[in-house]
């Protein structure tokens, strides 16, 4: 430690004494001239005391035995969860599987870049696979083939954790996996299990930058992934809880919900909306004549042609037996009745594939308006529509008529198909 101090020298003492003041110090801090000199003492250091050795020997001890390093790890660990408690919370708040896989994306592009990345999902209804692919965080159109997800759904239900794909591929044998499914470079694999089971799997590709995952890494990806099962679980159970199991199309109850919320923004908004309620022609006498089972078929290809012919802000759903209801959103007549046109000659020139047999069936519909300042429920317009679509059958069947309120509350046709009657 350095100080510094002034001191007055003997002859500026003398000096000062000889004039008749009094020399400088304490009781004449400013006299007159006088010579200085500084003087700059080295203090020694404070030595060490016997606790703050004891307490460098421990921390040498603890530096050498490398635990200060796992209690830096740890420390690196807690961040990592306090960051996935949070995007847990935001993927939660997500309701569509494509909006929780959009999310998860981000998290990833944050952390590391799989050259690969595709997700399998098996909904809780029906045979078919949906599957989102990427390609360095980028979407991809490359689809895994759906003959490898039974050996990987038996593999995982047996086993529900991740696995490197060299030990999977130890496991089922080297010839599991051909070239196509190796061009996803898979590195590591991922159940993606609920309640309910299995959902789908997770393929990652190897990791663009770098030799391999870390740790960290890894935790972080199982971690988010579970999260991300739950959140898709809930989404299926969903999506179940308000379509038709037969037809995919939202069911009877969800529909009038729609509709009655559909009713309200009319009012609010002013822009007339539509409704349109088709049924099969003579589908009692289809069913007579060829089954049940090719009844499901008729109605299963009639839930995929309305859904491609409608608009994708319009709102189809399977109302009861061979009835159906959509929901056609801000239009005017001329809009309306192209899209139930559109639905019926779609309809008409459909061809069902069964036991070996090209079977064929026409429909009939009835359409109304969802109009401002009309105090109108659901079942006055569902009754309407209804009217219109009873027209259509008397008539002669596979043609559409709108119903107008009139003198006598009569519907008109305004498009026919003639000599076409199912």
């Amino acid at each position: 430690m350095i100080a510094i101090r002034h001191l007055c020298t003997p002859v500026a003492r003398a000096k000062q004494a000889r004039i008749g003041r009094p020399p400088i110090g304490r009781d004449n801090p400013r006299g007159s001239i006088y010579t200085a000199r500084v003087e700059i003492e080295k203090r020694a250091e404070p030595k060490t005391t016997g606790i703050d050795a004891a307490y460098l020997k421990q921390l040498n001890l603890l530096q050498k035995s490398g635990a200060l390093d796992d209690l830096a790890a740890l420390r690196r660990e807690n961040h990592e969860l306090d960051l996935l408690i949070n995007d847990a919370a935001a993927l939660f708040a997500k309701t569509s599987i494509e909006d929780m896989l959009g999310f998860v994306i981000t998290r990833f592009l944050e952390r590391f870049i799989p050259s690969k990345l595709v997700f399998i999902i098996e909904p809780p209804r029906g045979d078919r696979l949906d599957q989102y692919s990427f390609s360095n965080l980028q979407p991809s159109d490359a689809l895994v083939s759906e003959g490898y997800y039974g050996p990987l759904k038996s593999f995982f239900l047996a086993s529900p954790y991740p696995i490197d794909f060299a030990e999977i591929e130890g496991r089922l044998g080297a010839g599991t996996f051909g070239p196509d499914f190796r061009s996803f470079e898979p590195d590591i694999l991922f159940p993606l299990s609920g309640i309910g089971g299995l959902y789908g799997i997770v393929i990652f590709g190897r990791k663009v930058v770098g030799s391999s995952y870390s740790e960290l890494e890894r935790m972080y990806a199982d971690r988010i992934i579970r999260f991300l099962s739950i959140g898709i679980q809930n989404s299926l159970h969903h999506e179940s809880s308000i379509t038709d199991s037969k037809t995919g199309l939202y069911n009877h109850q969800h529909f009038i919900r729609t509709l009655e919320q559909e009713i309200a923004r009319v009012g609010r908004h002013g822009k007339n909306s539509g409704l349109i309620m088709l049924d099969v022609d003579h589908f009692k006498r289809f069913n007579d004549s060829y089954g049940h089972l090719a009844g499901d078929e008729v109605l299963a290809h009639m839930a995929e042609t309305i859904k491609k012919a409608i608009r994708r802000e319009d709102v189809a759903s399977r109302f009861g037996g061979e009835e159906f209801c959509i929901l056609v959103v801000e239009c005017d007549g001329p809009t309306l009745m192209e899209v139930a046109e559109r639905i019926r000659t779609s309809i008409e020139t459909m061809e069902i594939s069964y036991e070996g047999l090209s079977l064929t069936v026409t429909a009939s519909l009835g359409c109304c308006f969802i109009r401002d300042g009309a105090p109108e429920g659901p079942d006055e317009l569902i009754g309407r529509a209804d009217k219109a679509l009873y027209l259509s059958k008397t008539g002669g069947r596979n043609r559409t008529t709108l119903f107008r309120a009139g003198l006598l509350d009569k519907a008109i046709v305004l498009r026919t198909k003639t000599g076409a009657g199912g």
